[in-house]
């Protein structure tokens, strides 16, 4: 047999294996994955966890190479890649998605969330659900897989001094997310809002560009920000979840034995990575708390940092669809 003639037979070969195993693949097609979150953080849990199980159970047909920890670029990197088609799949904060897609927008509202668990009902409500989906096709040129829970709250800190209302705030310079609120909450409480992108951030408060930022627990010890930052707030004003997404042209060409793998994994992953979450939060505040002195708002405080984080309400929701604004606040009750 000569060489050609063993090419073609292995090829006939592993066809036949694969379709065998019930995946109709010619070839083993290989994805790059792709988020900035390190290796104990949920986001790395869930992409760990679908990878594991694509590749276990594709068959061959299908497989998912990880790149965590920001190698291949930061958040707008990543999204523009995702839209793009360089990167097959990855997760952003859904606070960072207004670089591509207005889908997200409500959520970026102050005290949209009432807890973790009011977030996921909105997330999975089917009206929330499909809106996110069309706009996420249509904008980004991505499928949603999921939303992956980063932390709950996030926590208001800085470098300098200790945050009890909004007028401890004046003069001091935040870090602000990639959306059209964000500048609007920090002016309203009495800051100087900085834009800059997530890769930059680490070093601008160290190097004193901005006294602090909006992060949860999770995100300061993974990241490593309570090498600097001696002082937090719990103002229970923003909860920001990471979207897991595939590239719509990659997905399509998926088999529709392949797309209900990455679906089946996903659900499942995303099951795992949340559970994880929501154990760590306490865990992470534990470890915080050695190094940054972490303020709970009286009933009166708390009630002015909301009563100024309201007020953007009135400035930005007309660029939100209302009837998607209300059912988020109802599904809620």
């Amino acid at each position: 047999m000569n060489f050609l003639q063993r090419t073609l037979t292995l090829i006939v070969t592993s066809a036949f294996a694969l379709s065998f195993s019930g995946i109709s693949a010619v070839f083993a097609e290989t994805l790059r994955v792709a988020h900035s979150s390190n290796p104990g953080q949920s986001v790395y849990i869930y992409w760990d966890e679908l990878a594991n199980r694509v590749n276990e159970r594709a068959g061959g047909a299908l497989e998912l190479k990880v790149f965590p920890s920001g190698q291949l670029g930061g958040d707008e990197q990543i999204l523009r890649g995702l839209g793009s088609g360089t990167i097959h799949m990855g997760s952003n904060s859904s606070s960072n998605m207004g670089i591509v897609s207005d889908a997200y927008a409500w959520g970026d509202l102050p005290y949209i969330f009432k807890s973790a668990d009011g977030a996921q009902a909105a997330f999975n409500d089917p009206i929330i659900s499909e809106y996110i989906a069309e706009k996420m096709r249509a904008d980004a040129n991505t499928i949603v897989l999921g939303h992956i829970e980063v932390g709950g709250f996030r926590v208001l800190i800085n470098t300098k001094r200790q945050l009890k209302t909004p007028d401890d705030v004046q003069g001091m310079k935040f870090r602000m997310l990639s959306n059209a609120i964000d500048p609007e909450l920090l002016k309203a409480w009495g800051g100087s809002p900085v834009p800059m992108p997530w890769s930059e951030t680490f070093v601008s408060i160290e190097q004193g560009i901005a006294d602090g930022l909006q992060l949860q627990p999770q995100a300061i010890r993974g990241f490593g920000f309570d090498k600097m930052i001696r002082h937090g707030t719990y103002t229970n004003t923003l909860m920001t979840v990471h979207v897991a997404q595939i590239n719509a042209d990659t997905w399509d060409g998926l088999s529709d034995e392949l797309k209900a793998i990455v679906s089946t994994a996903s659900d499942e992953a995303l099951e795992i990575a949340n559970a994880a979450d929501r154990s760590d939060i306490d865990r992470f505040t534990q470890e915080l708390i050695a190094t940054i002195e972490f303020y709970t708002p009286t009933d009166d405080e708390f009630e002015q940092w909301r009563s100024a984080g309201m007020s953007v309400w009135e400035k930005v929701t007309g660029s939100i669809d209302p009837d998607i604004l209300a059912r988020v606040q109802e599904v809620q009750k």
